[in-house]
């Protein structure tokens, strides 16, 4: 029953594309608030790339992103993450390559459904796209990196610095208060 689960897909409220062929998707995920997110597809020559969001919204705050001015409403589900290649696919009628997990929101901030969502795109039954062809994109939430480590799980992980320095860095992204470069 729909008190329990939902089965079905996003509806793509509007579709962008740029000429060098990037598309950008903003879908309804058909939630009772009927929130949006952000969805990009690249094409390069190796494949189709993905950059998937893990939430509606963020609370990081970095001055350079886009997803600052989107209030933060909740953690994506992994199907709602998982949702949005499938969508792109079905669409596009194409096979994605590799996800980028570097939309609206924090993946850190959303970690345990983000590593489900990452278990199910990995598995041969899911949608079978090996752990080297996922990278996370993070402002830098330490603890979780270090998670991420002691879980030895093979997903390439980038982390955005934007400075050098700590009194700079801070200005643009608030998470170097709580953890500095050096952490």
């Amino acid at each position: 029953s729909d008190e329990n689960y939902r089965i079905g897909k996003f509806s793509i409220e509007k579709k962008l594309e740029s000429k060098d062929g990037t598309k950008k998707y903003l879908f309804n995920v058909l939630d009772e608030k009927e929130n949006l997110i952000e969805t990009v597809l690249m094409s390069y020559h190796h494949g189709f790339t993905i950059c998937v969001s893990t939430q509606i919204g963020c609370r990081m705050g970095c001055k350079f992103c886009a997803s600052t001015g989107i209030p933060f409403e909740r953690n994506l589900e992994p199907g709602e993450i998982i949702e949005q290649i499938m969508a792109i696919e079905k669409e596009s009628e194409i096979k994605i390559s590799n996800i980028v997990f570097m939309g609206v929101g924090e993946p850190f901030d959303n970690y345990e459904n983000v590593m489900k969502a990452i278990d199910i795109i990995n598995h041969p039954k899911g949608l079978n796209i090996g752990a080297r062809h996922i990278s996370i994109s993070t402002s830098g939430i330490v603890p979780k990196i270090y998670q991420l480590a002691d879980e030895k799980r093979q997903c390439t992980l980038s982390i955005s610095l934007h400075s050098s320095n700590n009194e700079k860095r801070s200005e643009m992204m608030p998470v170097n208060n709580a953890y500095p470069i050096e952490e």
